[in-house]
C-alpha cells in the first residue's frame, strides 16, 4: 500500500508538471519582449518605472487598417491590464515626412510599459503635408475612443479618454503642434520631437498663444534639417501653455527620436517623467523634468522651464 501510494503521488505530480509546461509555450508567446517589438524601448520604460516607483506593465500590440480616410493604418502597443484596473491614457503619434510607423518602434513599449496606449500612424503617402498629418491626427483620437468603445478591440474600455497626447517627429512634430491647438481640451499634452514648423521650404506664420495643453518641446543643437531657431524654439516661444519646457540636446542630427537615436535612454525618461507629471498628475514627478540633475545637464545645450 505504501508503494501504491507513493506512485499515485508520483504520478500526480508527473501530471501537474506536463501541465505547467504545456502552458509554458503560450504564456512565453505572449510576452512581446521576445522579438515582437525593440527590446530597447522596454528596457527604457521598465528603469523609468523601477526609478519613478511607477507600476510596470506587460506589453501587447497589434496592427490595424481601419478604413480611415485620413491615414493608412496604425501600429499599437498597449499595456496589459486586469479587468478591475482603471484606463490608463493614450497616445497618438505622427510620423515625420517620408518616414514610416516602424521607424519609431521604439517608442511603443516605452511608453506602454509604465501604462500608455500607443498609437503611431502610417500616413497615406510618406510626403503628405503638414495639414494632412494634423488631419490624420484629429482623426486618430476619433479612432483611438472608437476602439475604448469597441467591444472586440484589445483596448476596449482601458482608455481614459481624458489622457490622451500628442507626439510626432519632424513635420509630424509640427502637425501635433497645429493638431494640439485645433481639438483644445480634448488634449492634455503634445510632444513634438524635432519638430518641423511647416509644410517644405516655408515659414512658420502666427504663434500658439492659445495652446492650453502641457507641452514637451525636444530638440537638437544639431539638427540641420529643423534648425531649433527657425522651428523648435521658435514656435515653443509662442506656446501659450503655462506648463512648457524646451529640452535641446547639445548632440544628434535629425533622426535622434527615431530608432538607434544616441539619446533614446535620456528622451524616454523624462518624457515618462513629464506624461506621468502633467497628463497623469501623478504628484512629485514634475522635478524629474522641471530641474534636471546634475547627470543629465551636460546632454543639454538649452534646457528651458516653469
Amino acid at each position: 500500500m505504501h508503494s501504491a501510494r507513493i506512485n499515485r503521488i508520483l504520478s500526480h505530480a508527473l501530471l501537474l508538471l506536463a501541465a505547467s509546461l504545456l502552458l509554458l509555450p503560450a504564456a512565453y508567446a505572449q510576452d512581446n519582449s521576445q522579438g515582437r517589438y525593440r527590446p530597447e524601448g522596454r528596457q527604457i520604460g521598465v528603469a523609468a518605472g523601477r526609478e519613478f516607483g511607477e507600476r510596470i506593465y506587460e506589453v501587447r500590440t497589434y496592427e490595424t487598417n481601419p478604413g480611415i480616410a485620413e491615414f493608412a493604418d496604425v501600429m499599437v502597443f498597449y499595456p496589459l491590464t486586469l479587468s478591475f484596473d482603471r484606463p490608463n491614457g493614450a497616445i497618438a503619434f505622427s510620423p515625420g515626412f517620408r518616414a514610416a510607423a516602424d521607424n519609431y518602434e521604439w517608442w511603443g513599449p516605452a511608453l506602454a510599459s509604465l501604462g500608455y496606449n500607443v498609437f503611431i500612424l502610417n500616413t497615406n503617402e510618406p510626403t503628405d503635408d503638414l495639414d494632412a498629418r494634423a488631419d490624420a491626427l484629429a482623426a486618430l483620437v476619433d479612432f483611438i475612443k472608437a476602439e475604448n468603445a469597441n467591444p472586440d478591440s484589445p483596448v476596449a474600455n482601458k482608455i481614459d479618454e481624458e489622457k490622451i497626447a500628442l507626439m510626432g517627429h519632424s513635420m509630424g512634430g509640427g502637425a501635433a503642434l497645429a493638431a494640439a491647438d485645433r481639438l483644445g481640451d480634448a488634449v492634455g499634452a503634445v510632444i513634438p520631437l524635432a519638430l518641423y514648423c511647416c509644410n517644405p521650404g516655408g515659414s512658420f506664420e502666427g504663434d500658439y498663444g492659445s495652446l492650453s495643453a502641457a507641452a514637451l518641446v525636444i530638440a537638437s543643437a544639431e539638427d540641420t534639417v529643423a534648425p531649433p531657431e527657425a522651428h523648435a524654439r521658435l514656435l515653443y516661444d509662442s506656446l501659450g501653455s503655462e506648463n512648457k519646457i524646451y529640452m535641446e540636446f547639445a548632440a544628434g542630427d535629425h533622426m535622434f527620436p527615431a530608432n538607434g537615436g544616441p539619446e533614446l535612454a535620456t528622451m524616454g525618461r523624462f518624457t515618462l517623467a513629464f506624461l506621468k507629471a502633467y497628463l497623469d498628475g501623478v504628484a512629485g514627478l514634475e522635478q524629474h523634468v522641471t530641474s534636471p540633475s546634475d547627470e543629465y545637464a551636460e546632454r543639454f545645450s538649452t534646457y528651458l522651464a516653469p
